[in-house]
């Protein structure tokens, strides 16, 4: 079984010195929007723009959550979570009809998007990880959600499977949104791991968070202003191709852009 075990920061900083939260500022988003930006420009899924920060029309929703893992103030880890809403799903650029399925069957799903962190200047990223990632499920099923979706490298599906029990759900396709890198679609069905009850069970879900760790923070319309203009002008793939309005510019030539 996995644990919660303290590691290791930078100096004599542990896990035990991080905060872990939803986003409910301008600055906590627009700082995990900036950790992305440099994470996916370090590993090559993205390109450099003005903002410096890697803002998707999804962030801009209020059906979107942005959770972060912060040391003394600075974001070190970060990830979103997309309702399935008015946009659709990132995932739906890649894989329609796997996410239709769901659909079909009145089904209420997420997708963890945008997973950065500052593992090159801090240690002790898996314990983080667990941590954040025991907030961003626990948020999911008190907002009654199904099931969450993710597409991952080919090279991070084991690790998936493996410490949180996701299952395979479409097989291996290029990712436009990514600068084509190769995705896999994975999916963790609540039904299915409270039936099953996984090794790694009781490490989300044995111990209840406080509800007002829970509790949602939708973007402010204000918000939603400010960002607007950093949306990543290439991101115009479908599902977003005629949804998005007055969202973001004009559609370019390719699209590049975080899943």
């Amino acid at each position: 079984m996995l644990g919660t075990e303290q590691g290791v920061l930078v100096g004599n900083r542990t896990t035990d010195d991080l905060v872990y939260k939803i986003a409910s500022t301008r600055w906590e988003r627009a700082a995990a929007f900036h950790l992305v930006y440099n994470s996916y420009l370090e590993a090559g899924l993205g390109e450099p723009n003005p903002h410096q920060m890697r803002v998707t029309p999804y962030h801009l929703l209020p059906t979107t959550e942005t959770f972060l893992a912060t040391l003394d103030g600075e974001a070190v880890f970060t990830l979103s979570l997309v309702a399935d809403g008015e946009l659709g799903l990132p995932m739906e650029a890649v894989y329609p009809d796997e996410v239709a399925g769901y659909r079909a069957h009145g089904l209420r799903v997420g997708e963890v998007s945008c997973l950065a962190d500052r593992r090159s200047q801090f240690r002790g990223f898996f314990p983080v990880f667990l941590q954040l990632g025991r907030l961003m499920v626990q948020y999911a099923r008190k907002r009654e959600l199904d099931a969450l979706l993710i597409a991952v490298h080919p090279r991070h599906v084991r690790f998936y499977r493996r410490f949180l029990d996701f299952r395979p759900l479409g097989d291996q396709r290029d990712y436009p949104t990514v600068r084509n890198n190769p995705a896999i679609a994975l999916c963790l069905d609540f039904e299915r791991v409270d039936r099953e009850l996984p090794e790694n069970y009781d490490t989300f879900f044995g111990q209840p968070l406080p509800a007002e760790e829970l509790t949602p923070h939708p973007i402010l319309a204000e918000d939603v202003d400010y960002f607007r203009p950093m949306i990543d002008p290439t991101f115009r793939l479908a599902p977003l191709e005629g949804r998005l309005g007055g969202m973001g510019a004009p559609a370019p030539d390719r699209g590049i852009g975080a899943a």
